[in-house]
C-alpha cells in the first residue's frame, strides 16, 4: 500500500519540498504548484518528479512498522498499568480514551524520531536539482547512503537528526488523531454489531 501511495506522494511531495526551499535569488524560480511540475518535468523528466522515491519508501517503510510496534506495546504496557492498579479480575482491561492518544502520541514521537535520518536523506534527495535545470542548490546526492554520509561528516549525529524535533511535532498530532479516530470508530462498531 506505501508503495503505491508514494506514486502520488512523491511528486507532490518533491514540489512541495522544492517550492519550500527556494530563494528570492535563485535563478530557478516556481509560481506554484503546477509551475513547479511543469518545469521539473521539462528540466528533469520523470526522474525528477520521482526524485527519492526509493529514499521515500526507506524512510515511510520503517515508520510505519516502527509505529505499529511501539502502538502496540504502548497499549500493552498501558493495560498492564491499569490492570494492575484495579481490582484483580480474567477480564481484559479497555483503554480509556486517554490512554489511546498517549499510546498514540508516544508512538509516533518514537517512530518519528528514531526514521528522522532516513527522512533527512529523503528531504537532501528530493530538493536537489539536477545540474542541467541551472538551479544554486545544484548539490548531486548519489543516494541515500550518500546523503546519510554527508549529514555525518557534516555534524555527526547533530546533522542526521537535524529538523527531527519538527518531525516528531508533525507526526505526533497525524498519528494521534488517525488512530485514536480509528479506534473509537472500531470500538463503534463493535458494539453495534454485538
Amino acid at each position: 500500500a506505501e508503495t503505491l501511495a508514494c506514486l502520488i506522494y512523491v511528486p507532490v511531495d518533491v514540489i512541495k519540498e522544492r517550492i519550500q526551499v527556494q530563494h528570492s535569488t535563485d535563478s530557478f524560480q516556481y509560481k506554484g504548484g503546477w509551475d513547479a511540475l511543469v518545469k521539473i518535468s521539462k528540466t528533469e523528466g520523470l526522474r525528477g518528479i520521482y526524485k527519492g522515491y526509493g529514499a521515500t519508501l526507506a524512510s515511510f517503510g520503517p515508520f510505519s512498522a516502527l509505529y505499529f510496534v511501539f502502538y502496540e506495546k504502548f497499549k500493552l504496557w498501558s493495560r498492564i498499568y491499569l490492570q494492575q492498579r484495579s481490582a484483580p479480575s480474567d477480564e481484559q482491561v479497555v483503554l480509556p480514551f486517554p490512554w489511546i492518544v498517549l499510546s498514540s502520541a508516544s508512538a509516533g514521537a518514537v517512530a518519528s524520531f528514531v526514521t528522522s535520518p532516513l527522512d533527512m536523506a529523503k528531504l537532501r534527495l528530493q530538493i536537489q536539482r539536477g545540474a542541467q535545470s541551472g538551479g544554486e542548490n545544484a548539490t548531486s546526492y548519489r543516494g541515500v547512503v550518500d546523503a546519510l554520509t554527508a549529514a555525518w561528516q557534516g555534524g555527526g549525529y547533530r546533522g542526521l537528526f537535524r529538523g527531527a524535533g519538527a518531525r516528531v511535532l508533525h507526526f505526533v498530532p497525524a498519528t494521534t488523531v488517525t488512530m485514536t479516530s480509528y479506534e473509537t470508530c472500531r470500538g463503534f462498531f463493535q458494539k453495534s454489531l454485538e
